[in-house]
Formats: C-alpha cells, structure tokens, sequence
C-alpha cells in the first residue's frame, strides 16, 4: 500500500522497487524475459529452462532444485533456495523492501499457491521442511521455522497487526505492529492453523488442525483449540 501510495515515484520506479528489486534496466529486461518467457512454460521443458536460468534472477538457487510453472518471484535478488527444494505451481515468494530476505534451506517442499510475503523483513526456514498447499506467510519483522518441520494445507502464519488505538484514525493507515514468529525444530503445524504474531512454538511441538495459537507454544507440546491449549505433552508417560 505505501509504494502504491507514494507518488513521488514513477510508475516504472513503484515497479522496479515492488517487483524487480533493482533500479537498473538492465535487470528489469532480465526480469521480464525470464520471468515472462519461462515462468508460465508448461512441461519438462518449463521445469529444465526454470532450473537453468532462474539461477540469474534469485540471489542463490542450489543443486536439484526446480520451480513449477506461474511462480512468482517478486525481488528475487533477495531470495536464496537451497539445495533440492521444490517449488509447486503457483507458489509466491515475495521479498520486497531493501531490507527483506526470504532464505529456504535443503530439501524443502512448498506447496501449489502457498504465499510467502515479506515487507522489509526476513523469512527463514531450515532443511526438510514440507509447506502445504495454500499455506499463506504474511511477515512484518521476522518468521523463522527450524528444520524438520511439517506445515499443513491452509495455514495462516501473521507476523504482524495494526494498531487501533485510535477509533478516529483509519486502521491501515496506524502503525504496523511485529514481534515475529519463531518455530523449533520438529513441528507438526495441523491443517488450516492459525499463528499470530508474537508466538514462540517450542521444539517437538504438535499444533492440532484448526487451531489459533496465540500464545507461546512450550516444547514437546499437543495444543489445540481457539485459542489453543496444552492438551498434552509428548515426553510425558501416561
């Protein structure tokens, strides 16, 4: 909303900064030819063209790793794939101000139209991590998963809010509030789940489908509900 708004900039500069990351027209045309040639390409031939040339577009694309057909990749200088990740068709990553950085480890999975959007921000996720489909990432500080980590279809991860204190004022334009989510290593994330801002899940942990987890997870936990309650904790004996 705020480089729509800001009127200061061009059309082509707004562009530029939302999508391309890059002031220069050299990086521009790059950025239409790959991502306009190739991205919407159907076959094994999309995924063997995506895989030899979007290493140009994103700041590291590793080993084996291949990109399904109408991803978006929105400042893919900031964004950095590890080795044998796949990303399935439709999927955004969006990395945009200066500061943003989406990094996804090895061997990762993200699933056919999941969203990871960034604004001046950070998303990190470690190795052997599976994103199901429709899997929605919104980060206004920082969203951190470790390694190990299972994310099922439909979950909503909110790293950020408004403030509303002032019923005068329009909510989206009071400040943007974010402390960041961080997840351990080893967590199940059920199904059309909720996280909200501000929430630590602990190592081991075990977030039951349709929850809303609004507080800290301690490790080893089962939560479930909304809001979401310790119901369990899996080192414990009957």
């Amino acid at each position: 909303m705020e480089v729509l708004a800001d009127h200061n900039e061009s059309a082509a500069q707004r562009y530029l900064r939302m999508f391309v990351g890059e002031k220069s027209m050299a990086a521009l045309v790059r950025y239409e030819l790959l991502t306009g040639l190739l991205g919407p390409m159907p076959g094994a031939l999309g995924y063997l063209l995506r895989s030899q040339c979007y290493p140009w577009l994103l700041h590291h694309m590793g080993r084996g790793t291949v990109v399904g057909r109408g991803v978006v990749l929105r400042c893919p200088g900031r964004i950095s794939l590890g080795d044998h990740v796949m990303l399935d068709d439709l999927v955004v990553l969006d990395a945009k101000g200066d500061d943003s950085q989406v990094t996804i480890g090895d061997q990762v999975l993200i699933g056919r139209s999941s969203i990871l959007s960034c604004n001046q921000a950070s998303i990190r996720i470690g190795n052997f991590v599976s994103i199901g489909p429709f899997v929605h990432f919104a980060c206004k500080s920082l969203v951190e998963v470790g390694s190990h980590v299972q994310i099922g279809s439909g979950v909503q991860i909110m790293a950020g809010s408004h403030a509303s204190d002032d019923p005068d004022i329009p909510i989206t334009q009071q400040e943007r509030l974010s402390e960041g989510i961080v997840m351990g290593d080893n967590v199940w994330i059920g199904a059309s789940a909720t996280i909200l801002d501000g929430v630590t899940i602990g190592s081991g942990s075990i977030v039951g489908a349709g929850s809303v987890v609004n507080k800290d997870v301690p490790p080893d936990s089962l939560v479930l509900g909304n809001p979401a309650r310790v119901v369990k904790n899996r080192r414990k004996t009957k």
